[in-house]
């Protein structure tokens, strides 16, 4: 039996997977093409899909090089040759939620300067968000900075049923990212996630020259898990599938052939490339699936809101 323990479920952390020796399926390929670049990017994904996975690998990369890259394309092919650098994490998804004792913007600066530390950045205190933003970035040397901020618009999906609020925390957010592009020289890589992007509320009208990947037929595999790579990491644990859904059913239902199918049916089918070249599997069913086959083919994406459009439902309950 293969053991269950290395597979990530919940993992999101590079040096998670570095670590505990859990199943990493290699991107690092399309990785490296996307950080040799120096202009600012965008990629929009459903949530559980992986972004985040893929923030922290472009945050090890960054700020600790290949030490942990060993035995990944990346090294393998020789696609990389760059120094470190002071990289700026900021997960946005930690502060969405409404608090009655703490108002957004002072959530946002707590995030901010626990970014910041991370990073070796002081922020100064007694100021407001975007001037300690801008007071501590403006100290650094020209392209010695990276940027890395997930899940961008989940403070604004949250509060979208309440127009005061969300309306305060979009033209904060359109200050802050006009903050990013005025100090653009500042930083060597822009990277930001969401699950959708506003481009009606102004919040990224003034940052326009951040180019959005997230129909681009390069990076259609980049989260996700493609057929290929299905096959190649879990092979053995599609294997003890196939042998605990029969032993379950008492009857030699399955081969390896008839459960791909079946996987397809039930967790493939989403391309993100605007020429439909790639497909991918949800990486949170599989995972799931892999981990309990007895239980069947369960919706684990839908089950767990991954599914859920909490955008067009929040936005439906303001009319």
């Amino acid at each position: 039996m293969p053991d269950l323990t290395k597979l990530p479920l919940s993992i999101t952390s590079f040096s998670d997977f570095a670590a505990n020796s859990l199943i990493y399926v290699d991107k690092t390929d399309l990785v490296a093409k996307l950080a040799c670049f120096r202009n600012p990017f965008f990629l929009s994904r459903p949530r559980r899909f992986g972004k985040s996975t893929l923030v922290s690998t472009f945050h090890e990369l960054f700020s600790n090089g290949l030490d942990k890259f060993q035995g990944l394309k990346i090294v393998a092919d020789n696609l990389w040759n760059d120094k470190t650098y002071n990289v700026i994490h900021i997960d946005f998804s930690q502060i969405k939620e409404n608090t009655e004792n703490r108002p957004f913007e002072a959530k946002f600066y707590l995030l901010l300067q626990s970014a910041f530390k991370a990073a070796d950045l002081t922020t100064e205190e007694n100021k407001d968000v975007i001037a300690a933003f801008s007071a501590t970035i403006g100290k650094a040397d020209n392209g010695t900075l990276v940027l890395l901020i997930d899940e961008y618009d989940a403070p604004l999906t949250a509060v979208m049923g309440d127009k005061k609020e969300f309306e305060a925390r979009r033209a904060l957010f359109s200050e802050f990212f006009s903050t990013i592009k005025a100090y653009a020289g500042k930083f060597r890589f822009i990277f930001i996630t969401g699950v959708t992007r506003y481009s009606n509320t102004s919040i990224f009208s003034a940052f326009n020259n951040i180019e959005d990947i997230s129909f681009n037929p390069t990076y259609g595999a980049i989260v996700g898990y493609t057929q290929e790579e299905l096959e190649h990491y879990f092979k053995d644990y599609l294997e003890n599938a196939v042998m605990e859904l029969n032993e379950d059913l008492g009857e030699e239902k399955y081969t390896y052939g008839s459960l791909i199918e079946a996987l397809k049916l039930n967790y493939d089918g989403y391309s993100f490339d605007r020429r439909c070249r790639h497909h991918v599997y949800n990486p949170w069913s599989i995972l799931n699936f892999l981990k309990n086959p007895q239980e069947g083919f369960q919706a684990y994406w839908l089950e767990t809101g991954g599914a859920k459009p909490s955008l067009l439902v929040n936005y439906l309950n303001t009319f």
